[in-house]
């Protein structure tokens, strides 16, 4: 569904609830109406039934643009309230006024809403397009090596030095990111040339590394700082962060409300952000909706017939599984106090309906994402990032399945850095663990989004790529190994270059997991073995 598509979906559920809220306050007048009929013959029964309409109206009117019924809707909704948690019936004359506050709510319903509400906001990347990510360096001296490595990684480069102009550069350039050596470059040069390109990220390097450098670079609104010598694959891991990469996987989020026309207006919302949703009104549905389309977050209305939130909380906390899945409370409840006795329950966040567009995005995503990066730490290898050993057979079994029904192959592929011990023994392990970082990036960087990267154990990796010939799969990783054969490596004044080998396997020729990863290993030692620094095929037995 494209943004046009989205948005007139959003016009014409505005429509819908337009329509939908003039029944709902029909209906609140004819039974503020009836209990004023009524005398002193009130029940709290017929007072919470009106409560439970206006709290409805004042959690989703504002969504709509209703924001001052919204405003309304919720002050009678608390007056109510107060009467109910008192036991004093409101008297006849309260009714009265209440009956003529929700006629006058009803009337101002003929005019259209105001243009409150935030039109929702696509998803931010500070590149567009299939060009290169821009990267501006502004540095004295030799930064050849820096420059040839982030190169090798796929972005484009230029370098500047001081004694040039870089503002009138930058600003026809147009760079997404500026790393500028603060050392050598003085700040009455750097500084109007960020001025010229204010959208570029700029990142700092420093020699010092000290509290005052790094508050000295914040105060620059650097999101960025390195000390000398610059470590490339923690500068490329944050070039990918600033630059906003689109994620493997948009981030999901089930939406949990008994109120169809709002969750669909949140899930549409959130879709224009490049949040994928799915909405559930009956919390009986929530178990298999969790296992279905495992979100990295739960948004759930407190008051639902049936099952009140914070009890679908207690349930879904049941489930190890989902004991890291955050769980935040999207309600109309205002009252601190029930806020609490929500979260003491269980829940993790609360977020008060109305909330305008732009807040639930930014909410949602912030939430979602720290959501995503726990299940990532949990999962992931804490020196690369990449999938952990006992994920990858999964992976490849999944891949495997999702192969034979839609009759399409999958490739794995065996990667093994070579002379790895040599490298630990001239330069040291953390050097070596500086060349299986670098290696990790540049995979994660130069395969596809659908394809699947780990680490399998030491300086080995498998890759996984789902609907790719034997060939295809050949000719990528053979890219990414001359890239990696090109880069530069820096250990402490030294520079030295690294190459790995590879095997590739297909789904075609082996029926299981654990043979196919086989028949990559296979390959791959064939490769190590007839020179290394190549790629060889799997060839089953005949």
């Amino acid at each position: 569904m494209s943004d046009i598509d989205v948005q007139a979906r959003l016009a014409a559920l505005r429509e819908q609830y337009s329509r939908r809220l003039i029944d709902d306050l029909q209906t609140l007048m004819a039974q503020s109406r009836e209990m004023s009929a009524r005398q002193g013959a009130i029940t709290f029964d017929a007072l919470d039934l009106l409560r439970q309409g206006l709290h409805r109206i004042a959690g989703s009117a504002g969504s709509f643009g209703y924001t001052a019924l919204s405003r309304d809707a919720r002050e009678m909704e608390i007056w109510l309230q107060t009467a109910l948690e008192n036991t004093n019936p409101p008297t006849p004359p309260m009714l009265t006024a209440l009956h003529d506050r929700l006629q006058d709510c009803y009337r101002a319903l003929e005019s259209p809403p105001l243009s409150e509400v935030d039109e929702p906001q696509g998803s931010y990347y500070l590149a567009s397009g299939d060009r290169a990510i821009r990267v501006a360096v502004l540095a004295d001296g030799d930064t050849e090596t820096l420059i040839q490595s982030l190169s090798g990684f796929g972005y484009e480069c230029r370098q500047l030095s001081g004694a040039l102009d870089p503002h009138r550069t930058w600003s026809s350039w147009h760079p997404d990111i500026a790393i500028v050596d603060t050392a050598k470059v003085a700040e009455e040069i750097w500084k109007p040339a960020m001025e010229a390109v204010p959208e570029a990220a700029l990142i700092m390097l420093s020699a010092e590394s000290g509290f005052e450098a790094r508050l000295n670079a914040v105060r620059h609104g650097a999101q960025g700082f390195f000390t000398h010598p610059v470590d490339v694959p923690s500068l490329e891991h944050r070039l990918r962060h600033l630059v906003n990469l689109p994620q493997q996987d948009p981030y999901r989020v089930l939406i949990v409300d008994d109120d169809i026309e709002l969750a669909e207006h949140f899930r549409l919302t959130l879709k224009m952000a490049g949040i994928e949703s799915r909405v559930i009104s009956d919390p009986q549905d929530v178990l298999r909706g969790l296992r279905d389309f495992v979100p990295d977050l739960v948004l759930i209305d407190i008051n639902m017939p049936g099952c009140s939130g914070p009890e679908l909380a207690r349930i879904i906390r049941f489930d190890d599984d989902w004991l890291k899945i955050p769980l935040v409370y999207l309600s109309a409840e205002s009252d601190a106090h029930r806020q609490a006795q929500a979260l003491a329950l269980a829940g993790d966040d609360f977020l008060v309906k109305p909330i305008a567009d732009v807040a639930l995005v930014a909410a949602v995503t912030a939430r979602a994402q720290r959501s995503r990066q726990l299940s990532l730490a949990l999962a992931r290898d804490g020196l690369t990032g990449l999938i952990k050993h006992p994920a990858i057979k999964e992976l490849i079994e999944l891949e495997m399945a999702r192969g034979q029904r839609t009759h399409t192959a999958a490739c794995v592929v065996m990667i093994d850095i070579d002379r790895f011990k040599s490298i630990n023994d001239t330069y040291g392990h953390g050097t070596g663990d500086y060349v299986i970082r670098l290696l990790a990036n540049l995979l994660r960087q130069r395969l596809r989004r659908v394809d699947h990267v780990g680490r399998y154990g030491g300086e080995e990796f498998v890759a996984v790529l789902p609907s790719c010939s034997l060939e295809n799969a050949r000719e990528a990783i053979e890219r990414i190994r001359v890239s990696f054969s090109q880069l530069e490596c820096v250990a402490a004044t030294e520079t030295f270059h690294v190459t790995f080998s590879a095997g590739v396997a297909s789904t075609h020729e082996w029926s299981d997991a654990e043979t196919l990863l086989e028949a990559a290993d296979r390959a791959m030692y064939e490769a190590k073995q007839g020179g290394r620094d190549q790629t060889r095929i799997a060839v089953p037995p005949r």
